[in-house]
């Protein structure tokens, strides 16, 4: 085995390629090839394929789990804390693609036989910022629905970018056009928590 091979280089080396490529393209041996050992010293120092990525998953979940828990905890109150975690979300996004990248995959089907990933590693984020918000959201939408829509429109907007006003698209690398996205987030976010309409 490499000596000065370490289990968390391994671990970065499979984030990217997981990311890059999705689970079900990227092998063992690609990971391999990009630290420069056989495949037998990947499972020796980290497991198989499948133990990397749920050790990437893991990875992740832990920097997210810390980004949503300082967010709730440092919240204000009402529609202000809404904003808040949508802020840190989009922060923590547009600075991490790579962990958006692997969520994007999964919403494709990637790693399909691994079942329980979304429970795991999602389901515990969303009810810790849905408890510090549910209070604020109207009824008839709910705190997870609203936390839903809000990740869906960051992910849109970070996986696609939005047309620019002429020509071409301008994407969340640009200062300008992170300033303008996070705006219309939220306008959206305001227009969600609104009572809703008297009969």
């Amino acid at each position: 085995m490499d000596d000065g091979l370490t289990r968390e280089q391994v671990i970065e080396v499979a984030a990217r390629l997981f990311a890059g490529l999705g689970y079900d393209v990227t092998t063992l041996e690609m990971i391999a090839d990009a630290v420069g050992v056989p495949p037998s010293t990947i499972v020796e120092l980290a497991g198989g394929k499948r133990e990397l990525y749920l050790q990437v998953m893991e990875r992740l979940f832990e920097a997210k789990y810390a980004m949503v828990q300082a967010a709730t905890e440092e919240a204000g109150s009402g529609r202000a804390a809404v904003h808040q975690i949508a802020d840190s979300y989009l922060d923590f996004y547009a600075a991490h693609p790579d962990y958006l990248a692997l969520w994007e995959h999964r919403s494709v089907s990637d790693a399909a036989d691994i079942t329980d990933i979304e429970d795991r590693y999602m389901r515990p984020l969303l009810k810790l910022a849905a408890r510090r918000i549910r209070d604020d959201v109207p009824e008839d939408i709910g705190a997870f629905a609203l936390l839903g829509v809000i990740l869906w429109t960051i992910n849109g907007f970070l996986g696609t970018g939005i047309l620019a006003p002429r020509q071409g698209m301008t994407r969340a690398d640009d200062p300008e056009t992170l300033k303008y996205f996070r705006t219309v987030l939220h306008t959206v976010i305001d227009r969600l928590l609104a009572p809703p309409p008297t009969p």
